[in-house]
């Protein structure tokens, strides 16, 4: 069966796709789409086709679904009307409105549950990142961009020693070229927490290279010392989340959700969300989102159609 799906507007390029607000009969969609260098790439639509197999058992509440592939270049999603923590830190930081330590545990808690469900489908995502964890404005947590995901019964598509993923965010195993687990995740995830919870880059150098040995010696600041008042037992899930020796981690992302959610009970915090739709809402206001496309017309490549 064959939809038409109208583009509203480019949000994103990245170096092999870009993404684009498209509608289906007036319904938000999200549509990945191989740009023209990645185009004729064997090894691109195969990452592409890999990802829309995913998400026939990637279905959870926490993962953005994907709904379907076609000729090998677009893949259109499920539509996250909010931001990335990225673009929310940064939103934090221009406006002075902090992300509370409950607020970044909630958060936390929430991608742990959505990624535990990929862990236990044998799916290792290899690339959370701040990029790669939306809030919606009613505060639900997605973790997005199976792009480079690696599943047990995978077919490896990239050539050997190929590196995957963002430097910042990678695991010490990751940074060496070893293979990865579950764990890798947990490590990932590890940097998202402090990085929420202190606003500063956990891992820093003046180059990929420099975060990476970074990373592989575990050497970053402890949170306490940016804040003398810093929780003391965040900061303990944060420094197992990352031990350099994936042994010595959190053995997987419901662990690491189940002690996020025993601190949070420990400081009478909520860790299921609730303060999180008030926080989009003092970041991103009461303004409708990009869902709601209000005449909007895009002025590119024409509309396309293609089976979904």
């Amino acid at each position: 069966m064959e939809h038409s799906y109208e583009l509203v507007r480019l949000l994103a390029q990245g170096g092999m796709a870009d993404v684009y607000l498209a509608r289906l009969a007036d319904v938000p969609v999200v549509l990945k789409v191989l740009n023209d260098e990645y185009a004729n790439s064997a090894e691109a639509r195969l990452l592409f086709a890999h990802e829309a197999r995913l998400a026939r058992v990637l279905r959870h509440q926490n993962l953005a679904t994907v709904y379907g592939l076609a000729h090998e270049r677009y893949l259109a999603m499920e539509y996250v009307d909010g931001a990335n923590l990225c673009e929310l830190l940064a939103i934090a930081t221009h406006t002075g409105c902090a992300i509370t330590y409950e607020c970044a545990i909630a958060i936390a808690a929430a991608a742990a549950r959505g990624l535990d469900h990929a862990h236990r489908l044998g799916v290792v995502h290899r690339d959370v990142s701040l990029s790669n964890i939306m809030v919606r404005r009613d505060g639900v947590v997605k973790v997005i961009d199976f792009g480079i995901a690696r599943s047990r019964d995978a077919v490896h598509v990239t050539n050997p020693g190929t590196l995957r993923g963002k430097p910042s965010y990678m695991s010490p195993e990751q940074c060496l070229g070893n293979e990865v687990d579950r764990r890798t995740d947990v490590f990932a995830l590890g940097i998202v927490l402090y990085e929420l919870a202190t606003g500063r880059p956990c891992f820093v150098g003046t180059t990929s290279f420099a975060r990476m040995v970074a990373i592989v010696h575990g050497e970053y600041i402890s949170p306490s010392r940016y804040d003398a008042r810093f929780p003391a037992g965040l900061e303990r899930v944060i420094r197992k989340a990352l031990a350099v020796d994936p042994a010595d981690r959190y053995q997987s992302a419901a662990q690491l959700g189940e002690a996020l959610r025993d601190l949070a009970r420990a400081y009478a915090w909520s860790s299921d969300g609730g303060c999180l739709a008030k926080l989009m809402a003092d970041l991103l206001g009461e303004e409708p989102g990009a869902g709601d496309f209000d005449d909007e017309t895009y002025v590119g490549p024409p509309p396309f159609a293609f089976a979904a």
